[in-house]
C-alpha cells in the first residue's frame, strides 16, 4: 500500500513518489505481519461523508528503525522512572510493538501503545541522557504527547511538537538503555529515520 493512501487518511501530504509503507524486510519476514492490503484509504474515505472525514482519524502501525533493523516496542519489563519506555530493539512484531497514530489537527499527531491505550509522552523534564525519553504512560493528550511526522523518500522522521527535537534511537547506549527512543536531536541522521508500516489487524 502506498504511503499516499496511508497518510491521506491522517491528513498528511506526502511528496509524489515517496513511500512510507515498504515491503516487509526479508531478513525477518517470518516474524513480521504483512502490511495491510486490499482496499486503499482513498477507497475507504470515499465511502464517508464530509463530516466524518473531518473528524479525527487514526490508524494502527508498527515502526522500524532501519539503522539496526529493529522495531519500536513498549517496554513491559520496566517500571518507575522508565516505566513503559519505548525502545527500538525488537526483532519481531507482536502486541507490544503495535501503536495507534491519531490526527490531532494543526499538523500534530499522537501515538498510543496498542496494548495499553496509553499515549506516548516525551519526558522533557528528565535530565541528561534521559531527556526526551518516550514513554507510553499518559491518559490524555497534552503538549508532551503531540508529535509531527514528515516523510522523504522511503523514510519518516518524528518530532516532538513541544521542543521541535527529532526522535532518536539511542544505539550507543548500553544495557537497559540500548535503543531508547528520545526526542532530543536537532537534525535527522541515521538514528532519527524510521519506516512506518500500516497494520489493520
Amino acid at each position: 500500500m502506498k504511503a499516499r493512501n496511508v497518510f491521506r487518511k491522517l491528513g498528511m501530504t506526502v511528496a509524489v513518489g515517496a513511500l512510507v509503507l515498504t515491503a516487509t524486510p526479508t531478513a525477518i519476514a517470518d516474524t513480521t505481519p504483512t502490511p495491510a492490503a486490499g482496499k486503499t484509504f482513498a477507497d475507504f474515505l470515499q465511502q464517508h461523508d464530509a463530516a466524518q472525514r473531518a473528524a479525527a482519524t487514526c490508524t494502527n502501525v508498527y515502526i522500524q528503525s532501519p539503522a539496526m533493523v529493529r522495531y519500536w516496542s513498549t517496554r513491559s519489563d520496566s517500571s518507575g522512572y522508565t516505566g513503559s519506555m519505548l525502545s527500538a530493539t525488537s526483532t519481531s512484531v507482536g502486541g507490544w510493538q503495535f501503536f495507534r497514530v491519531c490526527q490531532l489537527g494543526g499538523g500534530n499527531y499522537s501515538f498510543s501503545a496498542y496494548q495499553t491505550g496509553k499515549y506516548v509522552s516525551a519526558e522533557l523534564d528528565y535530565p541528561g541522557a534521559d531527556y526526551g525519553m518516550l514513554r507510553a504512560r499518559a491518559d490524555s493528550v497534552g503538549d508532551w504527547e503531540r508529535f509531527r511526522i514528515a516523510c522523504s523518500g522511503n523514510l519518516c522522521t518524528i518530532q516532538s511538537a513541544k521542543n521541535g527535537k527529532y526522535v532518536s534511537a539511542e544505539y550507543a547506549y548500553a544495557g537497559s538503555g540500548y535503543g531508547m527512543l528520545r526526542a532530543r536531536a536537532d537534525s535527522a541522521a541515521e538514528w532519527e529515520k524510521f519506516y512506518i508500516y500500516n497494520y489493520l489487524g
